[in-house]
């Protein structure tokens, strides 16, 4: 065999491998990220539509308005039907092709102090996401967040997808003050590598690994295509093998840390969302909430605060010097008898939050760390597979050699 046909016969291993073990789970895991990112952004963009009220049923049109309502589920009827009930009224949603998104649950036992830890709160455990057409039954009382589209049909108002709009269906148990936050924290793969494609193609994978090194056996006078076949069917356990599992951990370590430090940036842009990104956010600046309220940004160190305050910023390094005057507080601003005081908003989604820094910049700063720990988590993942996949070749070549 001349050195042409060998080479071009280790460039087939490679590309079969790169094609099975990179090329599709790298593609499921775009896809994977991208719909976790619209999910995200769907629970804080609907936070800023107005509480369904009863008087918005009794109006006329096709198209009533984009609402948002909390309630519990009263019964469903037929296939794609449920009624939630508010408290106050019952409303109608039609849940064909909807999504429904189960929240990990939320526990405030862990919090000692105001400062916020959600990483000691909520379960290391992601979102779920189920079809409603999977779905055979729910129970009654079911707690839920529906926003989206109002619609009239048959003179019954009734929220439904529409188009490229579709109906946001949370499931969750415990406050509604902790939902946004759970959202933006456990809406996120944990790795988006191990999506619904890669099983199905790391398996394939090794087979086709399988199959060359046979036929490079039967008919190529060569071994190292033979070599580099049988050592890359053993990829989807490449990295746990010694010698390079060390290096393994210590990607899943870095790995771990940048998506804690990729929550942690949606959670100081939460406050910001209120106010026009275009302007940007600075002291006294004031916005209104959709339940009329002033939401109020200061850093008036003395002002009255009455309520449950959550300090955000805490796995963020230490503030030195300038920046430790740099505390932003967020809150519904109330005024009354000459005196001004900031109290947790009562739109159970906006927050009474005091961040330790400009949350612009804090963001910044953990997109930034976040990408650093992810490139060491590459780094290190890759010189796993590397030194494992030199250790397999030795190997081989001592069997069949």
């Amino acid at each position: 065999m001349d050195v042409t046909a060998e080479l071009g016969s280790i460039f087939l291993v490679f590309a079969v491998a790169f094609l099975f073990f990179g090329l599709i789970p790298g593609i499921g895991a775009f896809f994977t990220r991208s719909r976790w990112r619209l999910f995200r952004r769907r629970v804080a963009e609907s936070s800023l539509y107005p509480f369904l009220s009863y008087s918005d049923l009794s109006r006329r049109g096709d198209f009533l308005g984009r609402y948002r309502v909390f309630g519990q589920l009263e019964a469903i009827q037929g296939e794609n039907r449920i009624w939630v009930n508010n408290g106050s009224f019952t409303v109608e949603a039609d849940l064909r092709q909807a999504k429904l998104y189960f929240l990990p649950s939320f526990s405030g036992a862990a919090r000692s102090l105001p400062v916020e830890r959600l990483q000691e709160e909520v379960p290391d455990e992601q979102t779920a996401l189920v079809d409603w057409n999977q779905i055979n039954t729910l129970p009654a009382g079911t707690q839920m967040y529906i926003a989206g589209q109002l619609h009239c049909q048959e003179e019954q108002a009734v929220f439904r997808s529409q188009g490229k709009d579709p109906l946001l269906v949370v499931l969750y148990d415990g406050q509604r003050n902790t939902i946004v936050q759970r959202a933006v924290w456990g809406g996120r793969q944990k790795n988006e590598y191990w999506n619904q494609f890669t099983v199905a193609s790391l398996l394939t994978g090794s087979f086709c690994m399988l199959l060359l090194a046979y036929i490079f056996m039967r008919s190529s006078p060569s071994r190292l295509p033979v070599l580099f076949s049988l050592s890359l069917a053993f990829f989807p356990i490449l990295g746990v093998l010694p010698p390079g599992f060390v290096l393994y951990y210590l990607y899943r370590f870095f790995w771990k840390r940048a998506r804690l430090l990729r929550a942690e940036r949606d959670l100081l842009r939460l406050p910001l969302r209120y106010y026009p990104e275009s302007e940007g956010v600075e002291a006294g600046k004031s916005a209104p909430l959709p339940t009329g309220e002033t939401y109020l940004c200061t850093r008036d160190a003395g002002l009255m605060i009455k309520g449950e305050l959550i300090i955000r910023g805490a796995i963020i390094p230490a503030l030195k010097g300038r920046e430790m005057e740099e505390l932003f507080l967020f809150g519904s601003c109330v005024e009354a008898e000459s005196r001004r005081w900031l109290q947790a908003p009562r739109d159970p989604m906006a927050e009474l939050v005091l961040v330790m820094g400009n949350p612009a910049l804090l963001a910044g700063r953990c997109n930034r760390r976040a990408r650093l720990f992810a490139l060491l988590s590459v780094l290190g993942v890759f010189s796993a597979l590397t030194l494992n996949l030199f250790v397999l070749l030795l190997v081989w070549h001592l069997i069949i050699r």
